[in-house]
């Protein structure tokens, strides 16, 4: 009987707000039931009790019309669109006439809730994010906003509190989903105006630190892109360009097309005319370019302070990595395959399937790649790591693109990566884009860090009262 969960209650206990009729034992956790009761302990709402509207997109028939764009002005809503509480900037586009044609349209201050598949997270609509409407995955929850504050609800339901309620809610095996009226019975606790202001500025702080962070990396981008003449760079659209053999296959091995697009000889041209000087990708490593492999005792969850296994999945667009999404192994297995461990100032670079991928490892961390990923030790004499990583993310994703071979699964190989140019960028230039970088990635942790505290503080408030959670926002902000 060790370690046998158990717990007793009564049948109107277990009928309560079960409308699914959930005899399981994962409903009855007792980690699920003591958040229901430290809820119930305080005053609360239920959601559609705060609500003027819970609705989804409607019928998935409707997805059978829908043409994505890549530009645009109206904007489609997915499940994989919830970042950091907001809706991601890579959203996708579709046609006016399509936008109309759609029963769901979401409006300012609205919340998203992942309701099929994967869920466990809420983003707010801002105006940057309209018109949009949003896909049969997601519900939309329009808060009647003279009852409850929306940021303070959508911390509530991104905390660890909130993602337990949808986790305790959420029913079936391999495609977890959410009914309506399970969400619409979820149980906002209610705290004073003070303390949902003091979490909404929080959120605002942490969002405004987010777009500075962007922008500092896109000013980043562009410094190195103008210093190379490729800021406002258009190269030929011909698809062709008319080679001797010696200059095609002869060198390359390569009979293709695409391979030949004049597009790339342009940029090619470009690099080597750059009055710094290039060299080859492995001219500027100091040790040799290494991928790794994926050991059969990973465990697919992150744990803190262990050691780490990285994927392409957990590149983020940016060249920061998203920690949170990394495997984990045991001492054991990381001692196995120290050699294709990471160390800090490296550059990790995707060579199977999405090409290009590139994230920088600037802490002390204890992980491993897996065989789809190179890892590149710069000579920082010769080139910092971050312009080193930023030009393989925008000027080497082209010229990596081009070396990709297999259809099914792109990948490139070793040789032909370390064999790609790259220019020696002139030292304060390096200097410039380093310190754009450094105050990016600084201003990203500092908004992570906001949007934590918020977080914890909901639960704090939950657990131990509203004044406890205002004597953690002031230590922590």
């Amino acid at each position: 009987m060790d370690g046998l969960e158990a717990v007793e209650l009564k049948l109107s206990e277990v009928l309560e707000d079960n409308k699914t009729f959930r005899f399981d034992p994962e409903y009855f956790k007792n980690e699920y039931l003591e958040i229901e009761e430290n809820i119930k302990n305080k005053e609360f709402s239920k959601l559609i009790d705060l609500s003027n509207k819970i609705t989804d997109f409607g019928a998935f028939s409707q997805n059978n019309f829908i043409e994505y764009k890549e530009k645009g002005n109206h904007y489609f809503i997915r499940n994989q669109d919830m970042e950091d509480m907001f809706i991601s900037d890579k959203k996708i586009y579709i046609d006016e006439d399509v936008y109309n044609k759609l029963s769901l349209k979401v409006g300012e201050y609205d919340l998203l809730l992942q309701r099929t598949g994967s869920i466990g997270k809420a983003g707010m609509v801002l105006k940057k994010d309209l018109p949009s409407s949003a896909n049969q995955n997601l519900a939309q929850v329009k808060l009647d906003l003279t009852k409850i504050n929306p940021y303070y609800v959508n911390t509530f339901l991104n905390s660890n509190i909130g993602k337990n309620i949808f986790n305790r809610l959420a029913t079936g095996n391999v495609q977890p989903w959410l009914n309506l009226g399970q969400i619409e019975n979820i149980k906002i606790p209610i705290f004073s105006s003070v303390f949902q202001l003091k979490i909404e500025d929080l959120i605002i702080l942490s969002y405004k630190k987010q777009e500075s962070s962007k922008f500092l990396y896109m000013q980043s981008e562009e410094l190195l892109l103008k210093e190379l003449d490729l800021l406002d760079f258009e190269p030929s659209k011909d698809q062709v360009s008319i080679k001797s053999f010696s200059e095609s296959f002869g060198t390359s091995g390569r009979l293709d097309s695409e391979y030949y697009q004049s597009k790339y000889d342009d940029i090619i041209e470009k690099i080597k005319s750059y009055k710094g000087g290039y060299k080859s990708i492995r001219e500027v490593l100091t040790d040799d370019i290494k991928s790794g492999t994926t050991p059969k005792t990973i465990v697919k969850e992150y744990l803190p302070n262990s050691n780490y296994f990285l994927r392409a999945e957990a590149f983020n667009n940016d060249l920061t990595l998203n920690y949170d999404s990394l495997y984990t192994m045991d001492d054991e297995t990381f001692a196995k395959h120290k050699s294709i461990s990471v160390k800090k100032f490296d550059v990790l670079v995707s060579m199977t399937g999405t090409i290009g991928s590139v994230a920088l490892i600037n802490r002390d961390i204890k992980a491993i790649i897996n065989q789809n990923i190179v890892k590149l030790s710069v000579n920082q004499e010769l080139l910092n790591y971050n312009i080193f990583a930023l030009y393989l993310k925008t000027v080497g994703k082209e010229l990596l693109t081009r070396e990709q071979t297999g259809n099914v699964q792109p990948y490139v190989n070793i040789p032909n990566f370390s064999n790609l140019i790259i220019p020696i960028v002139n030292i304060d230039i390096q200097t410039q884009i380093e310190d754009k970088i450094k105050e990016s990635f600084k201003l990203k942790e500092e908004s992570k860090h906001l949007l934590e505290v918020s977080k914890r503080a909901v639960e704090i408030a939950i657990e131990d009262g509203e004044n406890v959670a205002m004597e953690f926002i002031n230590a922590e902000v």
